[in-house]
């Protein structure tokens, strides 16, 4: 479920059910605290309810023209750039996910809606490389074709103070291990939308965990749709030692001098 907060309409997360794209209204610590002073809050998740309406219709439409009144109303409303993407663009895809697992969304639908997303998402946001050392590094498996969702993510922890850099589509394991020692990332994840990807990545970071060089003896990540598909168990896939992160929260990759000071 997506939390929001029922007053200033920040994004706050996701709770489990996490394969639930819904909304539930909850209060941030910043508006517990104007509330604890004696201001007056006004409570409105209406417009937030009819924007999400609206993304669904107009992605589902593969309606691009209307990407740019979308993005603005997002911005009358307060919405952060980090909120669109993860508390409304990336339900959306999630629960196009869902239907076209269910039968009920065909391939070329899934088509338009992506491309609806990556419109918007170049509406939103601005492209930026971070210097190496990084935190994050978020990589693709080959025969995964998804690549909205790990650009969303990248896109929301980087708002939020990680240095993280997201290459799609797949790279060949030689360049990967190119990419790594140039970039010498703290954590390296691999966006999985099929449990066919969390095969492919496990093998991957196996081949990468032997590599000698100390760069390659890092955390290794797994996260995507894969794990959140009803039925799927593929956390029985990972090996022991690889981490599986249903939601990237920034507090995984907290710097360890940033958690002492």
């Amino acid at each position: 479920m997506i939390r929001w907060c029922s007053y200033c309409q920040a994004f706050m997360g996701e709770k489990p059910p996490f394969d639930e794209p819904t909304f539930t209204h909850t209060m941030c610590s910043r508006c517990d605290r104007r509330l604890e002073q004696g201001e007056a809050l006004d409570a409105s998740t209406v417009p937030l309810r009819a924007l999400m309406n609206r993304v669904l219709a107009s992605a589902r439409a593969g309606d691009e023209t209307a990407c740019a009144d979308i993005v603005a109303r997002a911005r009358e409303l307060g919405l952060r750039p980090d909120s669109v993407l993860v508390g409304l663009l990336q339900p959306a895809l999630y629960q196009a996910g869902l239907d076209w697992q269910g039968g009920r969304m065909s391939v070329a639908a899934e088509h338009r809606l992506t491309s609806w997303c990556e419109r918007a998402f170049n509406l939103l946001v601005t492209g930026s490389h971070p210097t190496p050392p990084i935190d994050l590094l978020i990589l693709q498996t080959s025969g995964n074709e998804h690549t909205v969702g790990p650009r969303f993510a990248a896109a929301s922890l980087a708002s939020q103070g990680i240095s993280v850099e997201v290459v799609v589509p797949a790279l060949p394991l030689s360049e990967i291990k190119d990419l790594v020692r140039e970039l010498r990332p703290r954590v390296i994840g691999f966006s999985c939308a099929l449990p066919e990807s969390v095969r492919v990545a496990t093998d991957l970071v196996e081949q990468l965990r032997a590599e000698p060089d100390p760069v390659f003896h890092c955390r290794y990540l797994l996260s995507g749709f894969a794990f959140r598909m009803p039925g799927a168990d593929c956390a029985a896939m990972v090996s022991p030692g690889i981490e599986i992160a249903l939601t990237l929260d920034p507090g995984m990759f907290a710097r360890p001098d940033a958690s002492a000071a």
